[in-house]
């Protein structure tokens, strides 16, 4: 019997270390893009005291950044992986701050949140949709959408392509081998199914070309 998706994961975390594993070729550009993300939410106007989930929270790329900057126990991990999360604890954030701050986290591939006990601000997604097909995208709105408070954001990026058909988008499978690509209006409309209002939908400048989608209750 060949191996399922989670167990080829844990082969290749362990094969090429968690770093390489989430698409950094090094230490310093882990480090780099993660100062990106925090610098890019900074300009949404994220707070100290605001809520924070971070869904595929990997092995802290952002997190080493939101989580010293958040208050006590503002900050919600999730992601399929474990040996990630343990990672970033052991080897990305400084125990003194794993301590003070007393960030939470959960290890399932279904999305539930369950764990989060305060509603939400800020909700990121960072390099998820790319590997999600349309039924698993929906599901993660769907869920992430209960947790939000009432003028909390999801933000997800996704890799956008033209002249893709709906038929094409929900053939796709999630966790392939390829980046999974969806159009402006196909992802509109995913979003408008699960009940959420676009913000926003466009190009901020991503160093793989990624789109980033801002929705809202």
């Amino acid at each position: 019997m060949g191996k399922n998706i989670q167990e080829e994961y844990s082969d290749i975390i362990q094969r090429n270390g968690a770093i390489n594993f989430i698409g950094s070729s090094n230490r310093d550009q882990f480090n780099e893009m993660g100062q990106e993300h925090f610098d890019y939410l900074l300009t949404e106007d994220l707070q100290p005291h605001h809520v924070f989930l971070d869904v595929g929270c990997g092995a802290l790329r952002t997190g080493q950044y939101i989580i010293p900057y958040l208050k006590t126990n503002h900050y919600f991990g999730l992601d399929r992986m474990p040996e990630l999360i343990e990672f970033g604890l052991n080897d990305v954030l400084a125990q003194e701050t794993v301590f003070e701050k007393d960030p939470a986290f959960m290890v399932n591939e279904n999305f539930n949140c369950d764990f989060v006990n305060k509603p939400v601000n800020y909700v990121w997604c960072q390099s998820l949709m790319s590997h999600l097909n349309t039924e698993d995208i929906k599901l993660c709105l769907k869920t992430l959408k209960t947790k939000l408070a009432p003028d909390g954001k999801i933000y997800f990026t996704y890799f956008q392509q033209d002249n893709l058909s709906r038929e094409d988008s929900d053939q796709q499978s999630s966790h392939s081998k390829k980046d999974l690509k969806y159009s402006s209006d196909i992802m509109d409309n995913i979003v408008s199914e699960c009940g959420l209002v676009k913000e926003f939908n466009g190009t901020i400048g991503h160093p793989r070309g990624q789109w980033m989608y801002i929705c809202k209750l």
